[in-house]
């Protein structure tokens, strides 16, 4: 198994990316190219899960070792495949998705890209009880941060855009409507 790869970011293309670790080089499959953008010929630490199916052996890649525990778990969900559990991540935040699944809130899952209510109560029941390992924890501000991006989403920003708009305009003390506020008028620039 592959745990990590440490290298250079040599492109990115169709939801892959190529890393370069002591002139070999890996293809690996990637939910959001967006995220490893900054890291082009530059090093950079990608976690990844190496996957054995009819279609042959690929690697999935993360930036954040959360991620591929959360990826780790979904993908051991019953006809949940690693395209999808892909997706689940991609197109959500890993609190969120924990969130939803300790709260068994089958709506919010059947509402990610690919997942149906049948998939998301198959989620919700072989997940529930173990998904507390991942020991996801929100504070205060890092909750505000991540209901300000989805409301960003939800209008239409791009998931990217809209991290780093809320990244770069959230104080501490600010309120939800406030951050939207500032992020909105930094996007508007």
């Amino acid at each position: 198994m592959i745990h990590a790869l440490n290298g250079k970011v040599e492109s990115i293309e169709n939801g892959k990316v190529y890393v370069n670790v002591n002139d070999l080089i890996y293809e690996i499959i990637v939910g959001d190219t967006g995220d490893f953008e900054e890291y082009i010929n530059r090093n950079v630490k990608i976690y990844t899960k190496m996957v054995v199916n009819d279609d042959g052996i690929s690697l999935y890649g993360f930036l954040e070792v959360i991620k591929l525990k959360l990826f780790e778990k979904l993908i051991g969900v019953n006809k949940l495949g690693p395209k999808s559990a892909l997706k689940i991540i991609s197109s959500n935040s890993v609190e969120s998705v924990v969130s939803a699944i300790i709260n068994e809130d089958v709506k919010a899952l059947s509402s990610l890209p690919g997942i149906g209510p049948k998939t998301a109560e198959r989620i919700v029941l072989e997940l529930k009880d173990t998904i507390k390992e991942l020991d996801v924890s929100i504070n205060e501000k890092d909750r505000k941060v991540l209901e300000a991006i989805e409301a960003l989403v939800t209008l239409g920003f791009n998931r990217n855009q809209a991290k780093k708009a809320v990244n770069k305009v959230a104080a501490k003390d600010d309120k939800l409507d406030d951050i939207i506020k500032k992020a909105l008028r930094f996007l508007s620039r």
